[in-house]
């Protein structure tokens, strides 16, 4: 019996048609166009759907969530940011005013430190002092000292604090510099020593990579005094702020 061919059917002999799925496939090929080959970017998977594509095909190319293969490539290399579970907090103690003879005598120039709270809710405190104190050379207080990092450093009862949320990669960076300083203490934070107001300073930054508010004189000279008095402006500044944002959606 012999067959005749017509536009994907199959005629045999006795008249009764069959379809022929086989050619159907080739008009699908010809009529859509040949597919990138190879494992192709989800950019040129995409610029082949509009080109040439038909709607099923191009609905494959979008994902349920409605992104591209281009954008699921990206979101699936890139690493996702760790969370900021954890805290430092810049804390200062004002002393005496360094105008008065305790001050300079009785070394009533305060402290800084830095208190941590790690990702997983430990507590630590960090900071830096003159290491035999009660020898410093109060005649002489530009002069630098044995000095030595606290770790813990244990103080309490900050007049002026600030903190910042951090992860764990950064308290460890901030830890490990913290670990490299020298044991050259300076009340001024000069020849390359460090004050308690420098190390904590510096070490809250360090972690944060935020700089800390300075005073006038602070910014000259860091200090317990300076410290804690900018730390406090700042907390008032941003208190001012969210009040100011809640009365504008308060408002009608």
């Amino acid at each position: 019996m012999v067959s005749r061919e017509h536009s994907g059917t199959l005629v045999d002999g006795e008249g009764t048609m069959r379809h022929d799925g086989k050619n159907d496939k080739a008009v699908q090929r010809q009529q859509a166009g040949a597919a990138p080959q190879g494992r192709s970017s989800g950019r040129d998977a995409l610029q082949f759907a509009l080109q040439g594509g038909n709607y099923d095909q191009q609905r494959q190319l979008v994902s349920p969530d409605g992104s591209t293969p281009a954008e699921q490539e990206t979101a699936d290399t890139e690493p996702s940011a760790k969370p900021k579970n954890g805290q430092v907090i810049l804390s200062a103690k004002s002393g005496g005013s360094p105008f008065t003879r305790s001050f300079w005598q009785d070394l009533d120039v305060g402290h800084c430190w830095v208190d941590v709270v790690k990702p997983d809710g430990r507590r630590d405190s960090w900071g830096y002092t003159a290491t035999d104190v009660y020898n410093f050379p109060v005649s002489q207080p530009w002069k630098s000292v044995e000095g030595e990092v606290l770790h813990p450093d244990g103080s309490r009862g900050a007049t002026g604090t600030l903190s910042a949320a951090v992860d764990e990669d950064q308290l460890a960076k901030a830890e490990s510099w913290g670990n490299a300083q020298g044991t050259k203490y300076n009340l001024f934070g000069l020849d390359g020593g460090h004050s308690c107001a420098t190390f904590a300073k510096d070490f809250y930054e360090e972690a944060s990579g935020q700089s800390a508010p300075t005073g006038m004189f602070g910014a000259l000279i860091a200090n317990p005094n300076s410290l804690s008095d900018a730390m406090n402006k700042h907390a008032e500044k941003n208190r001012d702020k969210d009040d100011d944002d809640v009365e504008g959606e308060a408002s009608p």
